[in-house]
């Protein structure tokens, strides 16, 4: 058990800091989060460093300012903690500063039997609010002894409007850019595209973060979690798959090249890296069902500016970074998605069923790839019911007509720019 003076010194560092003033860049969820009322949890996700403490913070100082309880779990002063010390939690809360009905909980899933003690909040009129950087643990936990009584909402990294908002650049209107605009627009995208959206990285401008932020992962959010001890193998893994974002994998291509013997260790390995929502997979297209899941699949990285600190030679592959981008809004928007590979291996990088959307990413469009880029588009169009159809460049614009149908080719930036504004999410 935890003494309560060690919980009262710790609650009073974590309310300093909770109440520092810092530069605060408006995340695009913020208004959906501030609005939140009702006897639910709502759960903040999202890997760690991106965003989700502050988020707490913004809500606290807007909604709860002089009436909330706050805790942060990722503290090294409490790896003792256990489930008996949430009631003595609450209690040297009552005592610090009186009854107050709104809580406040950082990475709570770092302590085993969390999911009960929020439900008996629940139960007694508290509003809950929780963060927590591990998808898998969170949702079985909270499917389990919270169904209906949780609201999730997903944060990742800056979006390419997050970014510009935290420089203070605004576009002037919804339609149309001016010279200057196009021009800032493609400057600031060649920073992100190479840089990152995590949060601290952009707003200090020092990206040594992206480094430590690794290693906090593998050894937090995996070999602690599940008692793990082949560190080497993990990093290995991670490093593969950097190295081969947009690629096809299979588990058995992979443990090959590793030199793993087990597949199966390797299916466990990833699935523990996507929990973490530093990577997450893309499935093949396939009317069939059960062929899903044992297609390939393709693999990406959360975050640009990740890959290239860990992975510096990775600067190379300008196309498969650009087609990383676009991979991370399809995730942020939270629409299912695929990609498409023909039996003459015509492919298609990014099909969204629900908008009947055909997207191809190419760095440069030129002669020597456009008729396999457009080919690729014809191929899929035939097989899925398909509406628009897309090509995403690095600063190329115009408009191809194909057979029946016509092809938009577009900058990245103005895309993702269009896409937050579909989405609520605007930079106006």
């Amino acid at each position: 058990m935890m003494p309560k003076s060690l919980m009262s010194t710790i609650i009073y560092d974590q309310l300093a800091e909770i109440k520092r003033p810092v530069n605060v860049v408006p995340r695009d969820i913020y208004n959906l989060a501030l609005s939140f009322h009702g006897s639910s949890a709502l759960v903040i996700k999202g890997i760690r460093r991106c965003g989700k403490s502050t988020m707490l913070k913004q809500i606290i100082n807007a909604r709860f300012p002089e009436s909330f309880f706050y805790f942060n779990f990722d503290d090294d002063r409490i790896s003792g903690f256990v489930v008996e010390d949430f009631q003595a939690l609450i209690e040297t809360f009552i005592e610090l500063f009186g009854e107050k009905k709104n809580v406040f909980f950082d990475e709570i899933q770092n302590i085993r039997g969390w999911e009960l003690f929020i439900n008996r909040l629940l139960r007694e009129g508290y509003t809950v609010f929780i963060t927590g950087s591990s998808s898998n643990l969170l949702s079985r936990e909270l499917g389990t002894h919270l169904t209906g009584r949780h609201v999730d909402v997903e944060l990742y990294p800056f979006s390419f409007t997050e970014f510009l908002r935290s420089k203070n650049i605004y576009l002037s209107r919804m339609k149309g850019y001016s010279t200057p605009e196009k021009a800032t627009m493609s400057r600031e995208f060649k920073e992100y595209s190479s840089g990152g959206g995590m949060p601290e990285a952009v707003v200090s401008g020092n990206s040594t973060v992206l480094l430590h932020l690794i290693s906090d992962i593998i050894q937090k959010d995996i070999m602690n979690r599940y008692s793990l001890r082949k560190l080497p193998e993990i990093r290995n893994i991670l490093r593969f798959l950097m190295a081969n974002v947009s690629s096809e994998i299979t588990y058995r291509s992979l443990s090959r090249s590793l030199g793993l013997r087990s597949e199966n260790t390797v299916k466990k390995y990833i699935e523990y890296l996507e929990e973490t929502y530093l990577i997450f997979e893309v499935k093949r297209f396939d009317r069939k069902l059960k062929m899903v899941d044992k297609n390939p699949r393709k693999i990406y990285c959360v975050d640009n500016g990740i890959i290239l600190k860990n992975l510096p030679n990775f600067s190379k592959n300008e196309g498969a970074l650009l087609e990383n981008v676009v991979a991370v809004q399809l995730k942020r928007t939270g629409k299912e998605f695929y990609y498409y590979r023909h039996d003459s291996n015509a492919e298609v990088d990014f099909v969204v069923p629900a908008d009947r959307k055909l997207i191809q990413v190419c760095y440069e469009l030129n002669m020597n790839n456009m008729d396999r880029e457009i080919r690729g588009l014809v191929k899929a169009s035939r097989e899925i019911k398909t509406e628009k159809f897309l090509i995403l460049t690095m600063d190329q614009e115009q408009v191809l007509k194909q057979e029946d149908f016509t092809i938009d080719v577009k900058p990245v930036w103005k895309w993702l720019v269009e896409d937050d504004a579909e989405h609520g999410q605007t930079n106006w």
